[in-house]
Order: C-alpha cells, then sequence, then structure tokens
C-alpha cells in the first residue's frame, strides 16, 4: 500500500529579516517529518533569494496567482492547510521571552534543536566575496540602516567616529546605493547581489550594525560582532554570536508599536550609545571570537527625560 507523502504549504511573510529568520523552521520541519515535501510560496522575489540552496525545501514558487493558480484557490478555499509565520501581530516585544526563531518555529508547530540562521550560498558567490575582499586588513562589515523603522538607527557621525578610534580594522560598508555613505568605510553599497552580501559577511573578519537584516546573516556564519539596540529588544532579535548593545529607557522597545512612525523622544535610546563602549565592545569581541550565550549590555538610563 502507498501512503501519500505529507506536503507542508507554507507563504512567506515580512522583511528581509524575518525571512532569515524563518530558515531554522525548515529544518526542524524535515526532522519532525521525515520524507515530507515543503513548499514555500514567496510573496516577494527576494524572499526567494534566502530560500536558494536550501535542501529542507523541496520547491520555491511565487505566491501569485498566476505563478500557482491551483495552490492559490486550495488557499483561498481553504481546502488545503498554509502556514504563514506573521508573528509580527503578536507584538513580541511585549507578549514573548524567546528569539524570534522561535516564535517562527511555534507558528509552523515544531521545536527547534538549532535556532542559527541558515543560508546556502554558490561557490561563485563565495569566490565573488573572497574576491572582494582580497587586500583588505581585517575587514568588519557595517551596517547602519533599517528599512523597519529609523528608531532603530544610530548617527552616521557616531560610525565615522567609531572608525576613526579603529585604524587597526577596515569597515566594509554594505547597503543599498541610496543609503548615506560612511567616510572611513570601504564603500560596497550597492556593488554586489543581496546573496553577493551575505557571501562578503561570511568572509569578513567581525560585524558591526542595527538590529537589520544583514545582522541576521552574520549569525548564519557564527561571525562574531557587535549590534544595537535600542527600539527593539535583543532578546527577540539578537543572536549568541554578537554582544547586543540595549539602551532600555521607559519607552523602550517601541518598534511593535510605532513601527516605522517617528519617535517622539527623539530616538533617546540610540543617541545613549557611546562610541566609547561600542568601540571596547568590538574590540573585545574581537579578541575573544564567537560565545555560546548571548552576550548583553542592557544599560538602564533611568534618568534620562523623555
Amino acid at each position: 500500500m502507498r501512503f501519500k507523502r505529507k506536503t507542508i504549504r507554507v507563504i512567506t511573510w515580512g522583511g528581509l529579516g524575518d525571512i532569515l529568520l524563518s530558515t531554522p523552521s525548515f529544518k526542524a520541519l524535515k526532522k519532525k517529518y521525515p520524507g515530507c515535501r515543503i513548499l514555500v510560496f514567496c510573496k516577494q522575489d527576494r524572499h526567494k533569494l534566502v530560500y536558494e540552496g536550501n535542501p529542507h525545501i523541496d520547491q520555491i514558487r511565487s505566491a501569485t496567482f498566476w505563478g500557482n493558480p491551483i495552490h492559490y484557490c486550495l488557499y483561498y478555499l481553504k481546502m488545503a492547510t498554509f502556514y504563514v509565520f506573521d508573528y509580527e501581530f503578536l507584538y513580541p516585544s511585549f507578549t514573548y521571552e524567546k528569539n524570534a526563531t522561535e516564535i517562527i518555529a511555534e507558528m509552523l508547530d515544531v521545536e527547534l534543536e538549532d535556532k542559527r540562521v541558515q543560508l546556502f550560498l554558490t561557490k561563485k558567490e563565495e569566490d565573488k566575496a573572497r574576491e572582494l575582499l582580497a587586500g583588505y586588513k581585517t575587514p568588519i562589515v557595517i551596517h547602519m540602516t533599517s528599512l523597519t523603522s529609523e528608531n532603530q538607527e544610530w548617527s552616521r557621525e557616531n560610525w565615522e567616529n567609531l572608525i576613526r578610534t579603529m585604524p587597526d580594522y577596515t569597515f566594509i560598508q554594505l547597503g543599498l546605493p541610496d543609503e548615506e555613505k560612511i567616510d572611513g568605510a570601504v564603500d560596497f553599497r550597492g556593488k554586489t547581489s543581496i546573496r553577493e552580501a551575505f557571501a562578503v559577511i561570511k568572509y569578513s573578519s567581525g560585524f558591526m550594525g542595527i538590529n537589520s537584516s544583514l545582522s541576521h546573516v552574520s549569525n548564519a556564519f557564527n561571525i562574531p560582532g557587535v549590534v544595537l539596540f535600542g527600539a527593539s529588544n535583543p532578546e527577540i532579535w539578537g543572536h549568541p554570536n554578537h554582544t547586543n548593545i540595549y539602551k532600555k529607557i521607559r519607552c523602550s522597545p517601541c518598534v511593535d508599536m510605532l513601527y516605522s512612525a517617528i519617535c517622539p523622544y527623539g530616538r533617546t535610546c540610540m543617541h545613549s550609545i557611546t562610541v566609547e563602549e561600542v568601540r571596547s565592545a568590538m574590540i573585545r569581541k574581537m579578541e575573544q571570537g564567537t560565545r555560546s550565550a548571548v552576550e548583553v549590555f542592557a544599560d538602564p538610563v533611568a534618568d534620562v527625560s523623555l
């Protein structure tokens, strides 16, 4: 007697960072349901770029009607089960005390043994990254922009001051072409594809940035780094390969409430993070390498006037 192979259908949700955070769940699904068939329907083409080469996903498809008319009808007629990891609507900063990778896994009805982000690059992508980084001494990737909320960003002046205080390192700025240029950093903005940027991070010596998609990429390759938090909570979006600097003032974290709205208090949480503490944390991290537990510098600023 032939048994029907179990099919698991997942519809993507959110930004690139959310897609990266979903990747550990597919390995867990394959372990829970050996031999299952996993179909992932992507709402955006760039979502597909994260899943490319993933051995735990059987097919990556478009979520459009014309791309998949049969599954489109199955979804809207409720004739098959589709999983969507839209965890934003759960207000995770206020309702959870665990990492977003685990929240997504819970929504997909699995438990994670391995929480690390999973990316699978091609030899061509890795060769391009090695070529781009050749000749740079101790390259550290920096990423300063959040598409989710400007409230998560540190000032350009702080980044430039930081670079000036760390002359023994080469800073590589990744990002979109229209993002602010950081003086003192090697400009890689717009010079790589998304997956080539992933590979650049893989072959870098370290990572420095804010809570963003590229901070999650560095987790895939266990790159030591420092990530700055203020509007968002490192307990939800932090990783164990980073030192997470967090200024938990009275109004933070606020990203679940304000989202892209402008902070009414002038981003006090981010402005409270000093260049010196970031520099010290990064030097210490580079000396020590990655760690097995999340290190968080939670420094409440109780006397800040809002």
